[in-house]
């Protein structure tokens, strides 16, 4: 969410103050934790700290903030279901309010929108969030790799695109790999090779094989074995995937040894789309910061090999 706010601001703020709002701190159960963000402006909003009571507070909050010209401000949001309270969920929240505004601003903005846009990590201060003394660095996007642009590959890029993934597609097929549909994602096509192109980032690299074929699987791993994953999964039945881990080297095997297969979380997925959903929902759940769960290999759904 980071690089698509700060991109937003950037542009935002070189037209009319914009409050940013930070979720700096949390206890007990909140719709949204720490590094949440939004910005609010005199007449509109974008993105979200969670919505309902607490969200309404929190923009009259900045909008009071923009009124009377302050730079900064804070905010606490009681969800305990007290009197007076924004809901009954059980936890409270802590927000910092920032406004920006000016060219000195806009500059800034900027310099954040593109460093986040090149792949780099950002440490904001807290004269970036509005709270003296505070600091936090924020990540770009994530990178997903789809390895195959089949109905699987393609479904999950079309819904993928709102969650906040750095997208490229690969397959060595060029009609399966045609730009114009993919149009919000970097297109590879070529030999398995090619690859490599999509390794060469400082993002978090998330890659998930659909391959058409046992063949692709094989050769695609050959390639990605000794890259740096925060997440790695490949599509397919027990028996392919068995199969595909027999035809590799064993130390290739050792450097694919995060490989999560077949993947997806198990809701009993079938067609294209419903594979996306749970494709995305496994992302989703690794990608959360401070997450519980301990993941296990082969915990996805069983999934049919994609056209």
């Amino acid at each position: 969410m980071n690089e698509r706010l700060f991109a937003r601001l950037a542009d935002w703020v070189c037209r009319e103050p914009v409050v940013l709002a930070s979720v700096l701190a949390t206890r007990g159960a909140t719709p949204r934790k720490a590094g949440a963000r939004m910005l609010i402006s005199g007449g509109a909003t974008e993105f979200s700290i969670g919505g309902g009571l607490a969200e309404a507070r929190v923009v009259a909050a900045a909008r009071e903030l923009l009124e009377r010209g302050g730079r900064d401000g804070e905010i606490q949001i009681d969800l305990t279901g007290g009197a007076g309270s924004a809901g009954v969920c059980g936890g409270r929240m802590e927000l910092a309010l920032r406004r920006w505004d000016g060219a000195a601003d806009a500059e800034r903005a900027q310099i954040i929108a593109n460093t986040l846009a090149l792949g780099a990590s950002v440490q904001l201060d807290g004269s970036d969030i509005g709270a003296v003394g505070t600091a936090t660095t924020i990540e770009p996007d994530p990178r997903l790799l789809i390895v195959g642009g089949g109905h699987c590959g393609l479904a999950l890029y079309e819904l993928g695109r709102s969650l906040d993934f750095d997208l490229w597609v690969y397959d060595p097929r060029p009609e399966y790999a045609d730009p114009a549909q993919y149009p919000q994602a970097q297109a590879l096509t070529g030999e398995f090779g090619k690859l490599r192109d999509a390794l060469d980032t400082r993002r978090a690299l998330y890659v998930v094989l659909l391959n058409r074929d046992y063949v692709s699987d094989v050769a695609s791993l050959r390639v990605l074995a000794g890259a740096q994953f925060a997440f790695l999964g490949m599509m397919g039945s027990r028996k392919r995937i068995a199969e595909v881990m027999a035809a590799l080297s064993a130390d290739e095997a050792q450097q694919l040894a995060v490989l999560q297969a077949p993947v997806g979380l198990p809701i009993g997925a079938q067609t294209p789309q419903e594979i996306a959903v749970s494709v995305l929902a496994h992302l989703i759940q690794v990608r959360a910061p401070h997450h519980w769960w301990a993941p296990r290999r082969g915990r996805g759904p069983r999934a049919s090999t994609p056209a």
